[in-house]
């Protein structure tokens, strides 16, 4: 038994707990069948149900406090209204816009995303995939593929659940795809470079299972060999895009090439922050010893020192374009798009420079 000072000592002890009403009450209070209120507050329904009707099941709704069970009337319809968003690393700040721009998209239909991270990691992706599946989303859009995953994401679009790629995609998947004109930019990076005198460059490269990080690579290697200029190629590449990968991956460079190369490439803008910090641990500092431009131009990339030209990746506006692309697949799926890219843009700030002695 409860002592008076346990009861005292909360607010909410001793009070009734308010019970959600029934269908069938409301159907009661309105004076109509269950199955017209069932109707009257589905909007898929309610053009069923006259317009009076419609009006009067609402109000006695909103007077009892009634909440339809909206889990049930989806799986009902086949559909829950969510759409799974598997990210490689929320820590990685590319993917909050696009998570918003995700959410933004869906918002317009109804929808909710479910955003799930695999922290890069090739097995815990498989099993967000399966966890997703099994709650039934309508819809499943990741970023977080790498080229061993091809196969379990083919699976789920091989088995009717709409798989949008972004960002990262699969070649010869035949999945809808937005990603970025990463060859492109890779291009870009080299010219800004080239055309500043930079005559030895080098890139500090993401995983080479990942596809926007071979994209870019292979821009940028195309362009300096074009120009007749030298890339010093270095032996590691990093294991994930992370600053500490970045700062290994100069260090690395910084005991194996002499003279060091003026111009440097960091296929993300987390790789150009660790490499920033090993080249101010020996006192090299950016652009008076090298120039280095980094990659998606996250918010950070104006306020590092000193401020970093990147490539421009529009995490937003991918998410917003993946989001619209997963609503085209699950209402209209032999009309929706295959496949939409991104521009890269150059943004030239103070971390690129000429060469020393230019």
């Amino acid at each position: 038994m409860a002592r008076p000072a346990d009861r005292a000592g909360h607010p909410d002890r001793g009070r009734a707990i308010k019970r959600t009403p029934t269908l069938q009450e409301v159907a009661e209070a309105a004076q109509v069948h269950v199955s017209t209120v069932s109707r009257a507050l589905d909007p898929a329904k309610a053009s069923l149900v006259s317009e009076a009707t419609r009006a009067r099941v609402v109000q006695v709704a909103e007077e009892l406090g009634y909440r339809p069970h909206l889990i049930a009337s989806q799986l009902r319809r086949g559909q829950t209204q969510t759409v799974g968003v598997v990210v490689p690393d929320l820590g990685n700040p590319l993917y909050a816009p696009f998570v918003r721009g995700v959410a933004h998209a869906l918002d317009d239909h109804g929808y909710l995303p479910l955003v799930a991270d695999t922290q890069d990691d090739h097995d815990r992706f498989r099993r967000t995939l399966r966890h997703l599946s099994s709650r039934r989303v309508d819809a499943i859009i990741t970023t977080a593929a790498r080229t061993a995953d091809h196969d379990a994401v083919r699976d789920l679009a091989d088995h009717g659940l709409p798989v949008v790629l972004a960002v990262r995609t699969l070649p010869g998947s035949g999945l809808p795809t937005v990603d970025h004109d990463d060859t492109g930019g890779g291009t870009l990076a080299a010219r800004h470079l080239l055309d500043l005198g930079h005559r030895r460059l080098v890139q500090l490269k993401g995983p080479a299972d990942v596809t926007p990080f071979k994209h870019r690579g292979r821009g940028f290697s195309a362009a300096v060999a074009a120009s007749g200029c030298e890339e010093v190629e270095l032996s590691t590449t990093a294991t994930h895009p992370t600053v500490d990968e970045g700062r290994r991956l100069m260090e690395a460079l910084l005991a194996a090439a002499a003279p060091l190369p003026t111009g440097i490439f960091a296929q993300n803008d987390l790789l150009a922050l660790g490499a920033l910090e090993a080249l101010r641990a020996v006192d090299l500092w950016c652009p008076a010893d090298v120039s280095m431009v980094g990659y998606n131009d996250n918010f950070y990339a104006s306020h590092t020192r000193p401020a970093m030209t990147a490539i421009r990746l529009p995490g937003y506006d991918i998410g917003l374009l993946a989001g619209a692309m997963a609503m085209e697949h699950i209402r209209t799926p032999d009309d929706a798009a295959t496949s939409v890219s991104t521009a890269p843009v150059l943004l030239v700030r103070e971390s690129t420079g000429p060469p020393p002695g230019r």
